[in-house]
């Protein structure tokens, strides 16, 4: 593990007190909001589906190989 300080040290002592934050491009609008949680939660939703898949795939693939190699099964491999 490295790390790269990007700062003189004066910048990283002071605290960066001196950065300011870019203001936003575009006003928030709060009638926006309900569009948009339904997006997330279809998004959400799609993506939960897509993982339960992987997973799926991902256990009937231990499953084969647990049958394919001798002398292993499901019991040993919960135990260590």
């Amino acid at each position: 593990g490295q790390f790269f300080v990007m700062m003189s040290s004066q910048e990283v002592l002071q605290g960066g007190s001196q950065r300011s934050i870019a203001p936003r491009a575009h006003p928030y609008s709060p009638k926006s909001e309900a569009p948009r949680a339904t997006r997330d939660e279809k998004r959400r939703a799609q993506h939960n589906e897509v993982e339960r898949r992987r997973r799926d795939k991902i256990n009937n693939w231990i499953v084969q190989l647990s049958k394919i190699i001798p002398d292993c099964s499901m019991e040993n491999t919960k135990s260590g």
